[in-house]
């Protein structure tokens, strides 16, 4: 940790952690500036951090298929990584920045650091990123639902 304050903005997962918590948390990563291009995680390559989107618009895309397919937009407020901040391995997808952008990034060691610091607001945060991964899941989920429908009405 740096003695400079980086507090996290009240949004995301950070949304009912009060200034000192914002703060704690804040200080235990690293604020990143993006610009439009610039690749946040890159698809198949090792990725262990957790991103919270402070500002700017941000694309998540795969080419698993052989070509690009847009996912979905990220914007202030957004999380991305938590896969693999719990079960690490290779992106699944890229995440690139489609304007000028800010994100805070927490690595799994600095996350495990503040778990042992801080357990209280560490639960917090973990089931604030669960809950937010639950959402995801379930959108995920009426996507497949829907796809399936359509793919079975068309024969």
């Amino acid at each position: 940790m740096s003695d400079e304050n980086y507090v996290l903005p009240e949004m995301g997962f950070a949304t009912d952690f009060d200034a000192e918590e914002r703060a704690q948390l804040g200080n235990f990563g690293e604020f990143l500036s993006l610009t439009d291009g610039d690749a946040l995680i890159e698809e198949g390559q090792n990725q262990d951090s957790l991103f919270l989107v402070i500002m700017g618009t941000f694309h998540v895309q795969t080419e698993a298929t052989g070509r690009p397919v847009l996912l979905g937009t990220l914007k202030a407020g957004s999380t991305v990584g938590e896969v693999n901040i719990f079960d690490p391995g290779n992106a699944s997808a890229s995440v690139v920045c489609k304007s000028i952008g800010e994100v805070w990034k927490i690595d799994r060691l600095r996350l495990e650091q503040y778990l042992e610091a801080h357990p209280r607001t560490a639960a917090k945060l973990l089931v604030n990123v669960s809950t937010q991964l639950s959402k995801r899941l379930r959108k995920t989920n009426e996507k497949v639902a829907m796809a399936r429908e359509a793919m079975l009405d068309s024969f």
